[in-house]
């Protein structure tokens, strides 16, 4: 278990002022930074991941919770598309990792996100080798927080690795090809990176 680096120093600092409150026998003001310094390592741990080998497998950018699966129209591609939503849980994990292996086609954010995407800040499609198009688009988040994504159009990425920040409690919903077979139901609690939430037809 680690920190994000965005966290490191405020937590350092707060554990440093905490400790010198005690020795001054600055009580409340000590036990006010032992809360700070805990409050910034359950929101910036960075947990040691086993991402393991899914050739056919999507998995989950965010650590949180399904929400349901579906069809629907895919705003982003505008195609008929399965959907998986997750929503992330408030007090899970800030890192967003990559559900697939590809190529980053396009990033949509701000005034580029097509009607009807859900509320969505930002949408990312990544083309796997086999050439399956996976768009997940991320909404809100219920506490303020950090929100990047590492990987630009043109550039690979691995399945499973981390590579931005999410932020807390954000709703995700990954739009997936036609025939992908969703393997969560409501409710089920997924791990960013390791848990597979939907997987492709099978190309034998």
């Amino acid at each position: 278990m680690k920190l994000l680096t965005l966290f490191r120093l405020p937590f350092f600092a707060a554990v440093l002022i905490a400790l010198a409150a005690m020795v001054a026998s600055a009580w409340v003001l000590g036990i006010a930074a032992f809360i700070v310094a805990a409050a910034l390592f359950v929101l910036g741990r960075d947990p040691d991941r086993h991402v393991p080998s899914r050739p056919l497998g999507v998995v989950s950018p965010v650590d949180g919770h399904a929400i349901d699966t579906g069809e629907v129209e895919d705003p982003f591609l505008e195609r008929k598309a399965v959907v998986v939503r997750l929503r992330q849980g408030i007090l899970s994990p800030a890192v967003l990792h990559s559900p697939v292996q590809g190529r980053v086609e396009q990033i949509w954010c701000g005034a580029s996100i097509p009607d009807g995407a859900e509320g969505s800040v930002v949408g990312i499609h990544i083309r796997t080798d086999e050439r399956d198009d996976v768009v997940f688009a991320l909404g809100p988040a219920c506490l303020p927080g950090p929100l990047r994504w590492t990987v630009q159009p043109g550039e690979r990425v691995g399945q499973g690795l981390r590579r931005g920040l999410a932020g807390w409690g954000r709703r995700v919903v990954l739009y997936l090809p036609v025939g992908t077979r969703p393997t969560v139901e409501s409710g089920a609690v997924v791990h960013a990176g390791a848990d597979v939430v939907g997987r492709f037809p099978s190309r034998d």
